[in-house]
């Protein structure tokens, strides 16, 4: 099978797949602790388990997991690693000076252990099943990431040999940083700031992590211990893969060290408006970094859209639906849903253990119907307005009660929060009401279980669950979906997760509507057969269509079209206009095309009628239009009006106006190039342009025959900033209420904005022009972007020689550029 690329592929992520288990002989006792008693008391440790125990099947039975008649059974729990303890690095709880003693006892013995590399239970899963499903169709790849434990109480000379075996044996390469930074980094920005401003959870309380500078000091450093290994280690080629809201400083360090490499990031979470990222102190610095990639990637349109109108309204920048213009290159944004391996997880759900452990659910839920979810215990999550949905639904539907049973599995979770104890006196009170002596409505289990253990609730299940607040995809509910092929259970997802827009065969609700909810699972419960069938072949389509292989091949394979479009990477550091290859061309050809933009190109904006630059350019052009050889055209935005007064006395000089709607041949008179045109969105923007006119100053509306355009100034000032902020909300404003329902397009230029039809493009006068004049050579110059459809339509023309120009340093599909006006004058008086 062929390779996706030849060209090795680093994939950064904060954790490793791999980590470190050190062989130490502990036969410490295990503690009993208050938690225990008091999940025991509350029934979040449920009678379930123990008569599961009793069931359990001989081909499961282990010799870990051996039980007594009368003692608790607990699931069986993923593999715990033997790893260095982590430290608390909080001021206001420090510890005992017993137990930093037994701390610092226990640190020398991991000193000295022997260790292992085994799989890291932490980290992103999704992530690494989609670069594992594809790992035959790369001829190189490396991980960069953290070990995902404290390594302080390591030696310099056991982190050298950790380093050295997880390169050569797994072509991983740690990162360490200091347990102090991790705990900045990770616990305290990254789950206490980034994550619940992501999630649209809204800080405000005294110790917000937001105001402490600290864990952003710790963020940077971590990033920058990513940046310095990656360096370390690039070879020219490399593309480089950045993944997750960790690691959002990191294209910005890496662009500093390594100005041509190729660089992806792809966000996992879902991106907030602009509304609330705009809340983050260090806002700038996290867009401007991100945007330092050459591709960005995110799970669904929202996100992507949530992301270019923030770097619209934040900094200003000329964005479209597809990518961000920036002065030194072009960033692509795009939508790729991350999926699932279907082939691997069935490969899991054939072995025995998964077998057994589904024929003791039935056993012991006989007659029940059963309601799964796995969730973090995490506000976002939604697991406490999902057990008050539950009860709204035993309320609302009595039929129902002790013939339902909820088993929520609850994941711990490094953020802070309170939720434990709020959800606690839910599952009381349901429990409480509706329980009887042999039934329990609600079944919670505050831990994790073996991923066996996991595929058969997925498969026992009548109904899943999943009702997040907030969520970048969740790929429970794919992983849901294919376990029910036998028996195709229906799926309520919360209209709030990244995979809501995919699966529209799925029972969609909010999950803040506790009655919708309740009424949802109604729905699922009394469901027939035929209409199961129907609404699963619908989301298992969709899970096909947007597998782990088809999310990790598409970013990849984008990747690699960076490297051979270098039109669109850094396109400013094009070659500066060599005047001498110039003229070389032009005297061997016998038929000339000259393309030129007016304002900004030929001479300075805001130019008057009777300035001296403007009778230097009609001197040039005059010259220049005397040659027989030559056709030259000015191409202009201006009305048509402006244009005439200004040059219309030069004989043979061709003119276009606004954009190419006009066009005045060398030798004729003004024609409109298109038939009748939509102008029904005029009125729209002019109220738009007159609300920022009337808020910023010195600003002005031009409205043209086909166009308008909003202008204001840029010069330097005490509201200077304040106007290019207008600006950019003024064209957000736009994009947002008039290019939904019109077909226009937004032009923004140094000084305004104009919105005219989509169709009027220099392009289409250009091809115009065309059919005209065949020619062997062409030059043309511009400036801003409404020339760069003109350059990009003349880049493809095979037959003349062509050379296209920008004037000044800016992402350009231009081949060469001029530094300024006065230059673009001394060329064009160099070639007559």
């Amino acid at each position: 099978m062929s390779c996706i690329t030849e060209n090795r592929v680093i994939i950064a992520s904060l954790f490793l797949p791999y980590t470190v288990d050190f062989h130490i002989n502990d036969k410490r006792k295990p503690v009993y602790t208050p938690a225990n008693l008091e999940q025991q008391a509350s029934g979040e440790i449920p009678n379930l388990i123990q008569s599961l125990a009793a069931q359990r099947h001989s081909s499961v039975h282990t010799a870990h997991h051996k039980t007594q008649q009368n003692e608790l059974f607990e699931l069986q729990r993923p593999e715990k690693l033997m790893q260095p303890s982590t430290p608390s690095y909080t001021d206001k709880t420090r510890a005992s000076p017993l137990r930093e003693k037994r701390r610092a006892s226990l640190d020398r013995k991991f000193a000295d252990a022997p260790w292992s590399a085994k799989l890291s239970i932490a980290g992103n899963i999704g992530l690494q099943n989609a670069v594992h499903s594809i790992r035959h169709k790369l001829n190189d790849l490396i991980w960069v990431g953290t070990l995902g434990m404290p390594t302080d109480a390591l030696p310099q000379q056991t982190k050298d040999r950790i380093c050295s075996s997880f390169k050569a044996e797994h072509n991983a390469y740690p990162v360490i940083p200091t347990d102090a930074e991790f705990e900045g980094h990770y616990n305290r920005y990254c789950k206490q700031v980034l994550w619940p401003y992501f999630h649209y959870v809204v800080q405000d309380d005294v110790e917000n992590m937001m105001l402490q500078d600290k864990s952003y000091k710790a963020y940077r450093a971590v990033n920058q211990r990513f940046a310095d290994v990656i360096v370390e280690n690039y070879r020219e080629g490399d593309i480089i893969w950045v993944n997750d809201y960790h690691l959002m400083l990191l294209p910005g360090m890496l662009r500093e060290k390594l100005p041509h490499a190729i660089i992806g990031f792809f966000l996992h979470i879902p991106f907030p408006s602009s509304e609330l990222f705009r809340c983050l102190p260090p806002r700038k610095q996290l867009l401007e970094a991100m945007l330092q990639s050459d591709l960005i990637g995110f799970q669904t349109y929202s996100f992507a859209r949530h992301f270019i109108q923030t770097c619209a309204r934040i900094l200003s920048l000329d964005t479209t639906p597809s990518g961000i213009h920036m002065d030194s290159h072009y960033v692509s944004i795009g939508i790729y849903p991350i999926g699932i391996d279907v082939k691997a997880l069935n490969k899991k759900r054939e072995k025995p253990e998964v077998r057994g452990w589904i024929d003791m659910l039935k056993d012991k839920y006989a007659g029940k119907k059963l309601i799964v979810a796995r969730d973090k215990l995490d506000y976002i999550k939604g697991v406490r307005q999902k057990l008050l949905a539950f009860e709204q639904f035993l309320i609302r539907h009595p039929e129902w009660r002790g013939e339902v049973v909820l088993i929520q599995i609850a994941l711990s979770t490094s953020e802070q929060n309170e939720l434990r104890a709020h959800i606690s006196d839910v599952v009381s009170r349901v429990n409480s009401k509706f329980s009887n002596i042999s039934y329990q409505p609600i079944v919670f289990l505050h831990q994790d279980i073996s991923f066996s253990q996991y595929l058969a609730l997925l498969t026992a299940a009548d109904v899943s669950l999943i009702t997040p607040l907030r969520d970048g995809m969740n790929l429970t509910s794919h992983e849901y979906i294919v376990c029910q092929e036998e028996r195709c259970n229906p799926l309520i997802l919360s209209e709030f997760t990244g995979t809501y827009g995919s699966f529209g065969a799925c029972l969609r609700v909010n999950p803040w509507d506790y009655r919708q909810v309740g009424d949802a699972i109604h729905e699922a419960l009394s469901m027939n057969q035929e209409e199961k069938v129907t609404r699963w072949n619908e989301l298992y389509k969709s899970i096909i269509a947007n597998s782990a292989q088809n999310f990790a091949t598409t970013i990849i394979s984008e990747l690699c079209k960076v490297r051979t479009d270098p039109g669109r990477r850094f396109s400013a550091k094009v070659p500066s206009l060599d005047t001498t290859s110039l003229q070389k061309a032009m005297s061997t050809s016998k038929k000339r095309l000259f393309l030129f933009d007016y304002g900004g190109t030929l001479v300075p904006y805001g130019l008057s009628g009777d300035s001296k630059d403007l009778r230097r350019l009609k001197k040039v052009l005059h010259q220049l239009v005397k040659d027989p050889c030559n056709s030259v055209y000015v191409i202009s935005g201006r009305t048509k009006l402006n244009v005439e007064r200004d040059l219309g006395d030069i004989p043979n000089l061709g003119l276009s106006a606004e954009n190419g709607f006009y066009l005045k041949p060398r030798s004729g008179d003004w024609e409109q190039l298109f038939g009748k045109i939509d102008l029904s969105w005029q009125p729209a923007v002019k109220e738009i342009f007159q609300y920022y006119t009337e808020r910023t100053p010195d600003a002005y509306i031009e409205t043209k025959d086909v166009s308008i355009v909003w202008h204001y100034r840029t010069r330097a000032g005490p509201d200077a900033h304040y106007i290019a902020w207008q600006a950019a909300e003024c064209q957000n404003h736009i994009a947002d209420s008039v290019n939904k329902n019109f077909a226009v397009r937004i032009v923004a230029g140094h000084t305004n904005i104009e919105v005219l039809p989509a169709e009027i493009t220099k392009s289409n006068v250009i091809n115009r022009i065309f059919q005209d004049i065949q020619p062997d050579f062409v030059l043309s110059i511009g400036d801003d972007r409404s020339d760069e459809d003109m350059f990009a339509y003349l880049n493809k023309q095979k037959g003349p020689r062509v050379f296209t120009c920008t004037v000044g340093m800016r992402s350009t599909d231009a081949k060469y550029y001029i530094p300024n006006v006065e230059e673009v004058l001394c060329t064009i008086e160099s070639l007559v």
